[in-house]
């Protein structure tokens, strides 16, 4: 036999350590510095070297966004000149790079549906049954969810969760749902 080894990353409670501090960990405690540090280095491989941004019709970054978020391939080009409008050079900057990733990583439509599915009179939800239909929701997330793992729902849940009161609102519900979202594209985009 040989000698006694720690477990792998990946295999570690909260693992898949990426390069910069990246963690599995960071993304639940801190999600808005998890994406920057994730997404910063996926938008440095759409820009050249000293620019600050990149074109629209970028393939790229538009095959990024489209495999990436829930932007619909056909809504693309709506999606990526409004973002770059509020730029004078019509570019895409990592700051509405990062603001892309984090408004479309959920279909709001969907979101609205399941709150409705679990409260058809559309009142406040019991906490209990917010859980229950996050893990629905997740369900829903195809690829990106398999990339979080079965192992680990849970503890992004109780990230998501670790505010909740007794009922659940639908602004609360969509925070949530939100935020479970992100915290599994970032974890799919990251390999953590």
């Amino acid at each position: 036999a040989g000698p006694a080894r720690g477990p792998s990353p990946a295999a570690r409670p909260g693992g898949g350590a990426a390069a910069g501090g990246l963690t599995f960990d960071l993304a639940l405690s801190d999600l808005d510095k998890a994406e920057q540090l994730a997404y910063g280095s996926v938008f440095s491989g759409f820009v050249a070297p000293g620019a600050t941004g990149v074109g629209v019709d970028s393939a790229a970054l538009r095959d990024y966004i489209a495999t990436n978020t829930c932007v619909p391939y056909s809504e693309l080009d709506v999606v990526l000149l409004t973002a770059a409008s509020a730029n004078e050079d019509m570019q895409i900057t990592q700051a509405d790079f990062l603001k892309l990733m984090r408004e479309n990583a959920i279909p709001e439509g969907l979101v609205l549906e399941r709150y409705l599915g679990l409260t058809p009179d559309g009142s406040e939800l019991p906490s209990a049954d917010c859980r229950t239909g996050l893990f629905m929701v997740k369900d829903e997330l195809g690829a990106t969810a398999s990339a979080v793992g079965d192992g680990r729902w849970d503890a992004v849940f109780d990230a998501v969760m670790r505010t909740v009161g007794p009922t659940v609102s639908m602004e609360s519900w969509t925070t949530f749902c939100k935020r479970m979202a992100r915290i599994a594209r970032v974890t799919k985009a990251a390999k953590l």
